[in-house]
């Protein structure tokens, strides 16, 4: 009588923290194990598929790509609203991920001026945003080169050009996210991000902010992602997966890479739950079958880290 009545404690502790992942990030039923935490995180259900748009050598209509996705059985996307083709077909993405019963999860925009609100992504993005009354995360990178300034000026000058973009995000019910684009650049780095995004939340306690670590622009993170991730873990509100090689800087499939085991233990190990991504980065190939074999490695990895109940759900 008393193993049937910790046996079910465990049970009603993890559907709790399951409940728990931000409000809008399902949780599936049957997750019940001593991984919770890694399960929240890994599960099937909480996967989004990201840049799809971008990558993809098979020429479908934002409607067949929802539908793709649905027969995946994956329920979220990001979006990457980079130039004024991406942006120009942003609303007609909306539409038919509504339509699907896709989730949005965020929005990507680069800056590459000092006007950031006169560029064509950013301005229509905004628009589609009032219009829509879209609540997203707004993943958002600063591509000016950081590493032409003195280092003392650097934290500065990005927080002089986030300020007016954090008032236009928050205002919307948007948060602002930081998202790294460049392996080496300093504003990839998350040691810089995290400093930025302390030092505006000083400024700004009320803001909405996050960073979101993408595992294709970290390769010169490799090595330090165990120890960045305690000051990481707080400002982190999206993940998104990649396989990872030590000897060169590519895009692979997960479970083809030799790091990216390493890495996944790393966040499943921190306790870390929110929204993780897959990404296609192959216009050579249909994304529908990148999509399909990411799942696979990572079943697969999920399984060897001994995360049973996250690996069930594929």
């Amino acid at each position: 009588m008393l193993l049937i009545g910790a046996k079910r404690a465990r049970w009603i502790r993890a559907v709790v923290l399951l409940s728990l992942v931000g409000g809008q990030y399902a949780c599936t039923p049957n997750i019940s194990s001593e991984q919770t935490l890694a399960a929240g995180t890994f599960v099937k259900s909480n996967l989004h598929v990201w840049a799809y748009e971008e990558y993809d050598a098979v020429d479908r209509s934002p409607a067949e790509r929802a539908q793709v996705l649905v027969d995946l059985g994956i329920s979220k996307a990001g979006y990457i609203c980079r130039n004024e083709r991406r942006v120009s077909e942003f609303e007609a993405y909306v539409k038919a991920y509504r339509d699907a019963g896709i989730e949005l999860v965020g929005v990507w925009t680069p800056i590459h001026t000092d006007a950031p609100l006169e560029e064509v992504q950013v301005r229509e993005f905004l628009e589609v945003v009032d219009r829509y009354g879209l609540r997203i995360q707004w993943w958002l990178t600063l591509e000016q080169n950081f590493d032409a300034l003195p280092e003392a000026d650097r934290i500065d000058d990005a927080l002089a050009r986030l300020r007016p973009l954090v008032s236009e995000a928050n205002r919307r019910g948007c948060r602002l996210v930081l998202y790294g684009h460049g392996v080496n650049r300093w504003f990839t780095q998350a040691e810089n991000q995290i400093e930025i995004v302390e030092r505006l939340q000083a400024e700004l306690p009320s803001a909405e902010l996050g960073i979101i670590y993408n595992f294709h622009q970290s390769h010169a993170q490799m090595d330090r992602l165990r120890a960045v991730m305690p000051r990481l873990q707080p400002h982190l509100v999206a993940l998104n997966l990649n396989g990872m090689r030590s000897d060169l800087v590519k895009i692979e499939r997960i479970g083809k890479g030799d790091r990216e085991r390493e890495m996944i233990r790393v966040i499943g190990d921190s306790g870390w739950q929110g929204p993780t991504g897959i990404i296609a980065h192959d216009r050579n190939a249909d994304a529908a079958v990148v999509f399909q074999e990411n799942m696979d490695g990572l079943k697969s990895i999920l399984d060897e880290l001994g995360y049973h109940d996250a690996a069930g759900t594929y």
